[in-house]
Formats: structure tokens, sequence, C-alpha cells
């Protein structure tokens, strides 16, 4: 992490700071003329990663295909201040964003900040507990996780990003499955929590199952009735089917990617997951 954001931490205090949000995601919550966020330019190798200012201007005409109407302007670090445009330096991105609530960075004025969505979860309301496995993108922990707005804490089950092999493309692949997950709600689903983005390592917060993954449960108690195979299988059907309501294709249906706790089966893995317009062979 550069020093550039080692030095301005006072920013993650701000609603408006989203950390990690790819700019897909940037693009979605932006909608009005004026509305604005900040975030951490994706990593790039052998390149700094900055502070992005991305916001929301009627004019498509200084924008890509991709997200119409949405700029981008890095916010340089000079002399130990903040600019997106010369002459106008400050000591904190938060008076940077003020000044420019009446003053235009080119023809736009800074007019809605966009807040950290319900889904956006602080660090510190996560704490890991117990390391339960891990694989090539990163460990999955047991956790506690403790609603901002109150409320008892859970037990849950965390996936933390290694922050030595956080690249661009595992960015926007965590992050891909989170908005498929945030969407979906059903006992044959895992239930997502949200991801914690702001600062690294990434977390996202899912449901903690009792026994765990199926496949596992399935190795210790190999002389399981017929019926309750048959029960596993209609769950996991009924979690596909709702899935495909959805217009999500799961692409990796397997016992190891299903938890089994309190004799319900629950989908979860959608990391190779697609959501659709509707059907076709191409997708599977």
């Amino acid at each position: 992490m550069s020093s550039t954001l080692k030095l301005s931490y006072t920013i993650i205090r701000e609603g408006y700071y989203h950390g990690l949000l790819p700019r897909e995601d940037a693009a979605a919550l932006l909608t009005q003329n004026g509305d604005f966020l900040i975030r951490i330019s994706e990593p790039t190798d052998g390149a700094e990663q900055n502070f992005i200012l991305s916001c929301m201007t009627d004019d498509k005409s200084k924008s890509n295909d991709e997200n119409p109407g949405m700029q981008n302007f890095v916010v340089g670090f000079q002399n130990g201040r903040y600019l997106v445009a010369e002459n106008h330096s400050f000591p904190t991105i938060e008076k940077l964003v003020e000044f420019h609530k009446k003053n235009r960075i080119q023809n736009i004025f800074l007019n809605r900040p966009i807040m950290r969505q319900s889904w956006e979860l602080d660090h510190e309301t996560v704490v890991i507990l117990k390391k339960l496995g891990e694989g090539a993108f990163g460990e999955v922990s047991m956790g506690e996780y403790t609603p901002k707005m109150g409320g008892k804490p859970v037990k849950v089950a965390v996936k933390q990003a290694k922050p030595e092999k956080l690249t661009k493309v595992q960015i926007k692949e965590f992050m891909r499955e989170a908005r498929i997950m945030k969407n979906l709600s059903h006992e044959n689903v895992v239930k997502f929590y949200g991801v914690a983005a702001v600062q690294e390592p990434l977390y996202m917060v899912m449901e903690l199952a009792s026994n765990g993954s199926l496949d596992g449960y399935l190795k210790k108690n190999p002389d399981l009735r017929p019926e309750v195979y048959n029960e596993m299988i209609l769950q996991a059907a009924w979690g596909l089917e709702y899935c495909h309501e959805k217009n999500i294709i799961h692409r990796d249906m397997a016992v190891r990617n299903c938890l089994y706790g309190d004799r319900q089966v629950k989908i979860l893995d959608f990391g190779l997951s697609r959501q659709v317009p509707s059907y076709g062979m191409d997708y599977f």
C-alpha cells in the first residue's frame, strides 16, 4: 500500500469511502448528476495504488461506453497535500471534497455523497476466531459478526483474501461473487452478510453451518438412511431452482460447494456463477 494511502486513514470514517470497490460496482451506485464516492484504485503490477474520486455527470461524451456518465479522478498527493485540480490542494481528502461541493471539477459539482451500502461491512464488526481451511485465493475462518446498527453477535464463516496475492482480477472476481450473493435469500442458499472492502484484507462474511461442508459430513456419515439422502438432494434442487428463478447459473454445483447444518443443505461458492438475461448453453 502506498504512503499516500497510509497518510489518510481518517478517510475510513467517511461513509462515502468505499475502499477496494471496483469501477463496475461504483458505476452501479452512481445514478444522478453530482453523485460521488471515494475508492482505491485496483492494484496493478509495479504501480502504487491511489485514491480515486468517482462521480457521475450528465455529460456522456467524457466517459466510456461501459460506464456512461461516470468520471474518475486520481487524487494526487504533493508536498503532503491532496488535489484533483491544479492550484487547489488540501491537507485531507475530506477538505478536498468539501471544497469541490462548491467549486467545479471540470464541469462537475460534487452534490450527493453515495454512502457505503448495507452489504459493505466495516472490518471492526468482524472478529476472526479460528481458521477452518485454506484455498488458492485465501483462508476461510470461523468468526463473529456484530451488526453495526445493533443486534446480537452471530457466528459466521469469513472468506479472507490473501493480501500478498491480491490482484485486480481477484478483486473483481471476489466482488462479482458478492454482487450475486447479496441478492439471494433462500433457506437452501447460504446467507450472505456482506463484504469488508474498506481496507485489506478483503473479507466475505457468510452464514456458518453447524456441520460444515456437505462432502465432509457425508464422508463422516457413510451409512445414512436413503430418505436422508433424498432430502438432501431435494433441498439442493430447491436452492438451484431459486437461483435459476433469479437467472443465476451456478456452474460449479457439487457436494463440496454445499454446507450442511440443522438438516438443511445450503448452496455456496458462487465464484464461477453468472447472472444471465435468459438461459442458454453458452453459460453452462
